[in-house]
């Protein structure tokens, strides 16, 4: 896990320390295509920082705070598990999930949102 860890650090706030982390890619209403990256859970919130080879998109990161949250469950499809997540109103899909553990993952999100003030 430090291996994933250490890249990610900077974009860290003070008394921020990361939870969970699964590769994925990002589904959502602003992509055109499925954006490949890295899904964070933190202490304090979710964060989408896409890997990407393009100076176009270099530092996408989004932000999700716990709080905002609507929804999020586990889909089963076609090509596997996928992460549905409703977010002020917005669909956001974690696709193509490779080589992490999902169910840890899922449980350290819903636990923060459940003790988020």
């Amino acid at each position: 896990m430090n291996l994933v860890k250490n890249p990610f650090e900077q974009l860290l706030k003070e008394g921020e320390n990361i939870i969970e982390c699964i590769c994925c890619s990002l589904v959502a209403h602003f992509c055109l295509v499925p954006q490949a990256g890295f899904l964070i859970a933190t202490n304090k919130r979710l964060l989408f920082c896409a890997i990407t080879a393009s100076e176009a998109n270099k530092g996408f990161i989004q932000e999700f705070t716990y709080r905002n949250i609507i929804s999020i469950a586990e889909k089963r499809g076609i090509t596997g598990k996928h992460i549905h997540m409703y977010y002020n109103q917005d669909l956001y899909k974690f696709q193509q999930i490779q080589g992490m553990n999902m169910f840890e993952f899922m449980i350290a999100v819903k636990d923060k949102m459940r003790n988020e003030p």
